[in-house]
Protein backbone atom coordinates (compact mmCIF):
# COMPACT_ATOMS: atom_id res chain seq x y z
CA UNK A 1 0.00 0.00 0.00
CA UNK A 2 1.28 3.44 -0.93
CA UNK A 3 1.83 5.68 2.07
CA UNK A 4 -0.17 8.94 1.94
CA UNK A 5 0.84 11.63 4.44
CA UNK A 6 -0.95 14.98 4.81
CA UNK A 7 0.36 18.06 6.63
CA UNK A 8 -0.11 21.83 6.77
CA UNK A 9 3.41 22.88 5.73
CA UNK A 10 5.93 21.43 3.30
CA UNK A 11 8.85 21.73 5.72
CA UNK A 12 7.28 18.90 7.72
CA UNK A 13 8.36 16.57 4.92
CA UNK A 14 11.99 17.46 5.64
CA UNK A 15 11.48 16.54 9.31
CA UNK A 16 10.03 13.21 8.20
CA UNK A 17 13.01 12.47 5.97
CA UNK A 18 15.41 13.28 8.81
CA UNK A 19 13.53 11.01 11.22
CA UNK A 20 13.64 8.17 8.68
CA UNK A 21 17.27 8.81 7.73
CA UNK A 22 16.49 8.93 4.02
CA UNK A 23 19.42 9.31 1.60
CA UNK A 24 19.71 9.81 -2.16
CA UNK A 25 15.99 9.61 -2.90
CA UNK A 26 14.26 10.59 -6.14
CA UNK A 27 11.52 13.19 -5.69
CA UNK A 28 8.73 14.45 -7.92
CA UNK A 29 7.78 17.87 -6.53
CA UNK A 30 4.40 19.30 -7.61
CA UNK A 31 4.29 22.91 -6.45
CA UNK A 32 3.54 26.45 -7.62
CA UNK A 33 6.79 27.49 -5.86
CA UNK A 34 10.21 25.89 -6.07
CA UNK A 35 10.88 25.67 -2.29
CA UNK A 36 14.59 26.01 -3.11
CA UNK A 37 15.45 29.47 -1.80
CA UNK A 38 19.21 29.81 -1.41
CA UNK A 39 20.11 27.16 -4.00
CA UNK A 40 21.95 27.32 -7.33
CA UNK A 41 21.49 24.42 -9.76
CA UNK A 42 23.84 23.79 -12.66
CA UNK A 43 21.49 21.75 -14.86
CA UNK A 44 24.14 21.09 -17.50
CA UNK A 45 26.64 19.57 -15.07
CA UNK A 46 24.11 17.93 -12.73
CA UNK A 47 25.11 19.63 -9.50
CA UNK A 48 23.90 22.17 -6.93
CA UNK A 49 25.27 24.45 -4.22
CA UNK A 50 24.18 26.91 -1.55
CA UNK A 51 24.16 30.65 -2.20
CA UNK A 52 24.51 33.39 0.44
CA UNK A 53 24.62 31.10 3.48
CA UNK A 54 25.93 34.00 5.57
CA UNK A 55 22.50 35.61 5.11
CA UNK A 56 20.04 34.43 7.84
CA UNK A 57 17.10 34.79 5.45
CA UNK A 58 18.70 32.68 2.74
CA UNK A 59 20.08 30.02 5.07
CA UNK A 60 16.96 29.50 7.21
CA UNK A 61 15.08 26.21 6.98
CA UNK A 62 11.35 26.61 6.31
CA UNK A 63 8.76 25.66 3.71
CA UNK A 64 10.39 27.99 1.18
CA UNK A 65 13.81 26.34 1.47
CA UNK A 66 13.33 22.79 2.75
CA UNK A 67 14.31 21.28 -0.60
CA UNK A 68 17.53 23.30 -0.61
CA UNK A 69 18.60 21.69 2.65
CA UNK A 70 17.40 18.25 1.54
CA UNK A 71 19.54 18.48 -1.60
CA UNK A 72 22.63 19.88 0.12
CA UNK A 73 22.39 17.27 2.89
CA UNK A 74 22.16 14.57 0.20
CA UNK A 75 18.68 13.41 1.15
CA UNK A 76 17.40 14.21 -2.36
CA UNK A 77 19.72 13.48 -5.30
CA UNK A 78 17.17 13.41 -8.13
CA UNK A 79 14.44 16.04 -8.44
CA UNK A 80 11.71 16.96 -10.90
CA UNK A 81 9.77 20.17 -10.25
CA UNK A 82 6.28 20.12 -11.78
CA UNK A 83 3.93 23.10 -12.03
CA UNK A 84 1.13 24.59 -14.12
CA UNK A 85 1.84 27.01 -16.97
CA UNK A 86 1.01 29.77 -14.53
CA UNK A 87 3.66 28.83 -12.00
CA UNK A 88 7.40 28.27 -11.92
CA UNK A 89 10.19 30.77 -11.55
CA UNK A 90 8.56 33.64 -13.46
CA UNK A 91 5.72 33.68 -10.90
CA UNK A 92 7.72 32.52 -7.88
CA UNK A 93 9.25 34.59 -5.11
CA UNK A 94 12.14 36.87 -6.09
CA UNK A 95 14.43 34.63 -4.04
CA UNK A 96 13.63 31.46 -5.96
CA UNK A 97 16.15 28.85 -7.10
CA UNK A 98 18.96 30.07 -9.37
CA UNK A 99 20.07 28.29 -12.56
CA UNK A 100 23.52 28.27 -14.14
CA UNK A 101 22.24 30.47 -16.97
CA UNK A 102 21.15 33.27 -14.60
CA UNK A 103 23.13 36.49 -14.57
CA UNK A 104 23.03 36.52 -10.75
CA UNK A 105 24.56 33.03 -10.55
CA UNK A 106 27.94 34.10 -11.98
CA UNK A 107 29.76 34.80 -8.66
CA UNK A 108 28.77 31.39 -7.31
CA UNK A 109 29.70 29.48 -10.44
CA UNK A 110 33.19 31.00 -10.29
CA UNK A 111 33.63 30.22 -6.59
CA UNK A 112 35.23 27.16 -4.99
CA UNK A 113 34.20 23.87 -6.63
CA UNK A 114 34.19 21.84 -3.41
CA UNK A 115 30.82 23.28 -2.32
CA UNK A 116 28.77 21.45 -4.95
CA UNK A 117 26.72 18.25 -4.52
CA UNK A 118 25.39 15.98 -7.30
CA UNK A 119 21.81 16.58 -8.43
CA UNK A 120 19.84 15.27 -11.40
CA UNK A 121 17.20 17.91 -12.03
CA UNK A 122 14.41 18.81 -14.39
CA UNK A 123 11.56 21.36 -14.47
CA UNK A 124 8.33 20.52 -16.30
CA UNK A 125 4.82 21.88 -16.72
CA UNK A 126 1.80 19.64 -16.26
CA UNK A 127 1.40 19.42 -20.04
CA UNK A 128 4.79 17.68 -20.34
CA UNK A 129 4.49 15.52 -17.23
CA UNK A 130 3.17 11.98 -17.46
CA UNK A 131 3.11 11.29 -13.72
CA UNK A 132 5.69 10.23 -11.18
CA UNK A 133 7.80 7.14 -11.79
CA UNK A 134 7.91 4.09 -9.54
CA UNK A 135 11.29 5.10 -8.11
CA UNK A 136 10.07 8.59 -7.14
CA UNK A 137 8.47 9.85 -3.95
CA UNK A 138 5.66 12.28 -4.81
CA UNK A 139 5.50 15.61 -2.98
CA UNK A 140 2.40 17.76 -3.62
CA UNK A 141 1.82 21.30 -2.46
CA UNK A 142 -1.87 22.06 -2.77
CA UNK A 143 -1.05 25.51 -4.17
CA UNK A 144 0.42 23.77 -7.23
CA UNK A 145 -3.10 22.59 -8.04
CA UNK A 146 -5.32 25.10 -6.23
CA UNK A 147 -3.34 28.34 -5.99
CA UNK A 148 -5.15 31.11 -4.17
CA UNK A 149 -5.26 33.18 -7.40
CA UNK A 150 -6.77 30.38 -9.53
CA UNK A 151 -10.47 30.45 -10.21
CA UNK A 152 -12.55 27.39 -9.39
CA UNK A 153 -12.74 26.10 -12.94
CA UNK A 154 -8.95 26.17 -13.37
CA UNK A 155 -8.38 24.35 -10.08
CA UNK A 156 -11.02 21.76 -10.94
CA UNK A 157 -9.45 21.16 -14.36
CA UNK A 158 -5.93 20.72 -12.96
CA UNK A 159 -7.17 18.41 -10.21
CA UNK A 160 -9.15 16.27 -12.65
CA UNK A 161 -6.27 15.97 -15.10
CA UNK A 162 -3.84 15.18 -12.27
CA UNK A 163 -6.00 12.36 -10.91
CA UNK A 164 -6.59 10.95 -14.41
CA UNK A 165 -2.88 10.17 -14.90
CA UNK A 166 -1.78 6.59 -14.30
CA UNK A 167 1.25 6.36 -12.00
CA UNK A 168 2.32 4.70 -8.74
CA UNK A 169 4.94 6.60 -6.71
CA UNK A 170 6.83 5.11 -3.78
CA UNK A 171 4.96 7.41 -1.38
CA UNK A 172 2.82 10.57 -1.43
CA UNK A 173 3.11 13.65 0.75
CA UNK A 174 0.53 16.45 0.46
CA UNK A 175 0.73 19.81 2.22
CA UNK A 176 -2.15 22.24 2.61
CA UNK A 177 -0.13 25.52 2.46
CA UNK A 178 -3.12 27.59 3.67
CA UNK A 179 -1.49 30.96 2.93
CA UNK A 180 -1.01 30.23 -0.79
CA UNK A 181 -3.90 27.88 -1.54
CA UNK A 182 -7.62 28.12 -2.23
CA UNK A 183 -9.31 28.68 1.16
CA UNK A 184 -12.08 26.17 0.33
CA UNK A 185 -11.20 23.28 2.67
CA UNK A 186 -13.88 21.07 1.15
CA UNK A 187 -12.00 21.04 -2.16
CA UNK A 188 -8.79 19.96 -0.43
CA UNK A 189 -10.66 17.23 1.43
CA UNK A 190 -12.15 16.06 -1.86
CA UNK A 191 -8.65 15.82 -3.36
CA UNK A 192 -7.30 13.78 -0.43
CA UNK A 193 -10.30 11.44 -0.62
CA UNK A 194 -9.71 11.01 -4.35
CA UNK A 195 -6.05 10.11 -3.70
CA UNK A 196 -7.13 7.56 -1.08
CA UNK A 197 -9.50 5.97 -3.61
CA UNK A 198 -7.04 6.08 -6.52
CA UNK A 199 -4.18 4.47 -4.59
CA UNK A 200 -6.31 2.31 -2.26
CA UNK A 201 -4.76 3.78 0.85
CA UNK A 202 -5.62 5.75 3.98
CA UNK A 203 -4.25 9.23 4.64
CA UNK A 204 -2.15 9.87 7.74
CA UNK A 205 -2.35 13.41 9.13
CA UNK A 206 0.65 15.03 10.81
CA UNK A 207 0.06 17.48 13.67
CA UNK A 208 0.43 21.16 12.83
CA UNK A 209 3.89 22.69 13.14
CA UNK A 210 4.60 26.34 13.82
CA UNK A 211 6.77 27.96 11.16
CA UNK A 212 10.05 29.40 12.49
CA UNK A 213 10.32 33.18 12.68
CA UNK A 214 13.21 34.56 10.66
CA UNK A 215 15.63 36.59 12.76
CA UNK A 216 17.75 39.31 11.17
CA UNK A 217 19.50 42.36 12.56
CA UNK A 218 18.98 45.89 11.31
CA UNK A 219 21.85 45.71 8.83
CA UNK A 220 20.43 42.63 7.13
CA UNK A 221 16.97 44.22 7.00
CA UNK A 222 18.39 47.34 5.36
CA UNK A 223 20.35 45.21 2.91
CA UNK A 224 17.27 43.19 1.92
CA UNK A 225 15.24 46.36 1.47
CA UNK A 226 17.73 47.56 -1.14
CA UNK A 227 18.28 44.13 -2.67
CA UNK A 228 14.54 43.57 -3.07
CA UNK A 229 14.15 46.74 -5.11
CA UNK A 230 17.03 45.72 -7.36
CA UNK A 231 15.57 42.24 -7.86
CA UNK A 232 12.19 43.70 -8.77
CA UNK A 233 13.81 45.82 -11.49
CA UNK A 234 15.80 42.84 -12.77
CA UNK A 235 12.74 40.59 -12.89
CA UNK A 236 10.78 43.21 -14.86
CA UNK A 237 13.57 43.06 -17.44
CA UNK A 238 13.45 39.26 -17.47
CA UNK A 239 16.82 38.98 -15.71
CA UNK A 240 17.27 36.26 -13.06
Amino acid sequence: MIELIVADEHSQLYDLWIDRKYRDIALCHVDFHCDMRGLLIDRQKGKARYVWQCDPFMSGLDSGSFLTHAIMNKIVSKLRWIHDDWGGRQYDDLYCVKYESDFSSLPFRLASSNKWVPLLYDELTFNDWGGSTQDEHLSIDWDGIAHVDYDGSRTRRIMTEFLAREFRPKSIFVCRSPIYSDPDNSLFTEFITALETKFETQAQYLPAKEQPQRQANILWRLYHGLEYRILVLMRKKGIF
